[in-house]
C-alpha cells in the first residue's frame, strides 16, 4: 500500500511531466510560426530588392520574382500571369519550379499552365484546379501538346493541384499567381493562406509598379518620337521661310524703290490725289520690308546667324521716322496719333535697322488693333538712368488668360484675328528677341476691352556710345535706313 506523501509527489511529477510536455508544444508551435514568418519577411524583401534593382521587362522580372519564391519555400511550382491592359487576356510572364524535378520539355509546361479550366478561375478572388482529375487526353488537348509530353510532364513534375490568387492593386486586377501542389487540396493550410496572401500583395505592387514604369516608357518613347517629327518639321518650315523670304526680297526692294522714284517726282510732277495713293503703296511695301526682315531673323535664330550690328543710334529720330510714316494710315481710320519728340536726347550703341522694325511692330498693331475714333501716344522718355520707349492706346486690348503667351512665335489672340486675319504672329516674338539681344527689357500692360502698353526700356549706361565712337552723319540726322540694309 503507497502512502499519501508518495501518491502526492507522484502526482506532481505527472503534472510537471504534462505541464512540460504543453510547454514544449507551445514552443514548437511558436517557433514554426517564427521561421513561417521569417520566410515570408525573407521572400518580401527579396522581392522588394528585385523590384528596387531591376532594370529589365516585366517578364525578367516575374520569372526572377518566382525564382524567389521557389527557393523560399515548399512549392514545386509558381507562375504569374500578367494582365498588361484594362482589355487584355492573362499572360504568363514568368514561372519556376523546384531544383527536385527536372523539365526536359519547358515550352509544353507553359501549355499546361494555361489550361481552360485555369482561366476561368480569374473571376473568382482564388481556386484550385485539379490536374490530376484531367485525363491525359483531355489536358493535351485543351493545351495543344501530345499525350506523350503530357505524360512525360506528370511524371517530372507530379503537379496534382494548382491555387490561383489574384494579384489586385487599388482595387484593380493586375494579374494571377498560380502555386502547384504535389497533392490534391481543396484548401489551404493556415500557414500556406498567410504566405500566399501576403505574397500576393507584394507581387501585385510589384507588377503594377513595372507596368506603369514600361507604360511610361512607352509613352515617352512615343513623345521622343512626336517630338523629333515636329522638330523635323519646324526645320522644314523654317527653311522654307528662310528661301521664301529671300526670294521676295529682291522684288520687293524693287517695287519700293520705283515707288520712291515716282514720288520724289523722277517720273514727272505728282498731283496730290496720286501722291496720297503712292503714300500708301510705299507704307504697304515698308511694313513688307519689315514682315520679311523679321522672317529671315527667325531663320537667322534657328541658325545662330542672328547677331546685333549696334552703332550710335538717335531714338528719339528714329521714333520720329517711323511715326511720320504711320500718321496717314491713322488718320484714314479716324485715329489720333501723337508723338511729343523729346530734345537732347542721348545717343545709344542700338542696331538701328532691328529697332526701326520693333518700333514700327508696336505702333503698327496699335493703329490696326484700336477701333475708329481712338487715341495712340507715343512716347519716349528719358529717365535718369534709362531710356523707355512705349506705344499707348485705347484699343481692344488683350484678354488676360492670353497674355503670357503674347511673346511666342506664332501666337495671336483670338480677338487680335478677328480684326486682324492676315497676322503672321511674329512680331512680338521678334521685338523681344531684338530688344533682350541688346540688353533691354519688354514694356507690356493690357486689359481687354480697354487698350494695350508695348513698349522697352534701356540702360543708359549699358548703351552709352564709347569716346572713340562718332555718331555717323546719317544717324545724326535720323535718316530713315535704306530697303536694303533692312534686310
Amino acid at each position: 500500500m503507497v502512502d499519501k506523501p508518495r501518491l502526492h509527489v507522484l502526482g506532481k511529477k505527472k503534472k510537471l511531466e504534462q505541464d512540460l510536455a504543453h510547454i514544449s508544444q507551445e514552443m514548437y508551435k511558436r517557433n514554426a510560426e517564427l521561421a513561417s514568418t521569417n520566410r515570408t519577411l525573407s521572400l518580401l524583401r527579396t522581392i522588394d530588392t528585385l523590384v528596387l534593382q531591376s532594370h529589365d521587362s516585366l517578364k525578367v522580372l516575374c520569372g526572377q520574382v518566382s525564382q524567389a519564391i521557389i527557393k523560399d519555400s515548399d512549392y514545386p511550382l509558381v507562375a504569374i500571369f500578367v494582365k498588361e491592359s484594362s482589355h487584355s487576356v492573362l499572360a504568363l510572364h514568368g514561372w519556376s519550379v523546384s531544383d527536385n524535378f527536372v523539365l526536359k520539355d519547358i515550352e509544353e509546361l507553359q501549355k499546361i499552365l494555361e489550361v481552360e479550366s485555369l482561366e476561368a478561375k480569374v473571376e473568382h478572388q482564388h481556386g484550385f484546379v485539379h490536374l490530376d482529375a484531367m485525363s491525359d487526353a483531355k489536358l493535351a488537348h485543351s493545351t495543344g501538346a501530345t499525350p506523350e509530353v503530357v505524360t512525360e510532364l506528370r511524371t517530372s513534375l507530379p503537379v496534382k493541384s494548382l491555387y490561383a490568387s489574384k494579384l489586385m492593386v487599388r482595387q484593380k486586377q493586375v494579374g494571377l499567381m498560380v502555386f502547384g501542389f504535389l497533392d490534391k487540396l481543396d484548401s489551404l493550410r493556415d500557414n500556406d493562406q498567410a504566405l500566399i496572401e501576403r505574397l500576393s500583395d507584394a507581387v501585385g505592387v510589384a507588377v503594377d509598379s513595372k507596368l506603369l514604369f514600361e507604360e511610361n516608357q512607352r509613352v515617352l518613347g512615343q513623345l521622343q518620337k512626336t517630338n523629333q517629327k515636329l522638330r523635323e518639321l519646324d526645320e522644314a518650315k523654317d527653311e522654307f521661310i528662310s528661301m521664301a523670304s529671300h526670294q521676295l526680297r529682291t522684288p520687293l526692294t524693287t517695287v519700293k524703290g520705283y515707288v520712291s522714284m515716282v514720288l520724289e517726282g523722277d517720273a514727272g510732277k505728282v498731283q496730290e490725289p496720286q501722291r496720297k495713293l503712292l503714300d500708301q503703296a510705299f507704307l504697304s511695301s515698308q511694313r513688307m520690308v519689315y514682315l520679311i526682315a523679321d522672317l529671315l531673323n527667325v531663320s537667322r535664330l534657328r541658325t545662330g546667324k542672328f547677331v546685333i550690328d549696334a552703332a550710335p543710334t538717335n531714338l528719339a529720330d528714329v521714333v520720329e521716322g517711323e511715326i511720320r510714316q504711320l500718321k496717314e494710315t491713322a488718320k484714314s481710320r479716324n485715329l489720333e496719333m501723337t508723338y511729343n519728340k523729346p530734345k537732347d536726347f542721348p545717343n545709344l550703341m542700338l542696331d538701328d535697322t532691328k529697332i526701326r522694325q520693333v518700333i514700327m511692330n508696336f505702333a503698327d498693331n496699335a493703329v490696326y488693333y484700336t477701333p475708329s475714333g481712338g487715341h495712340i501716344s507715343v512716347n519716349l522718355v528719358e529717365k535718369p538712368e534709362s531710356v523707355e520707349f512705349t506705344v499707348v492706346d485705347d484699343g481692344i486690348g488683350v484678354p488676360k488668360a492670353e497674355q503670357h503667351h503674347m511673346f511666342s512665335k506664332f501666337y495671336r489672340a483670338g480677338n487680335a484675328k478677328k480684326a486682324r486675319p492676315d497676322g503672321t504672329g511674329l512680331g512680338l516674338f521678334m521685338a523681344q528677341k531684338v530688344i533682350v539681344a541688346q540688353g533691354g527689357a519688354i514694356i507690356f500692360r493690357s486689359e481687354e476691352g480697354k487698350g494695350s502698353t508695348f513698349g522697352f526700356s534701356f540702360s543708359k549706361e549699358k548703351l552709352k556710345v564709347p569716346a572713340h565712337i562718332k555718331a555717323t552723319s546719317a544717324v545724326a540726322k535720323g535718316e530713315p535706313a535704306e530697303a536694303h540694309s533692312l534686310l
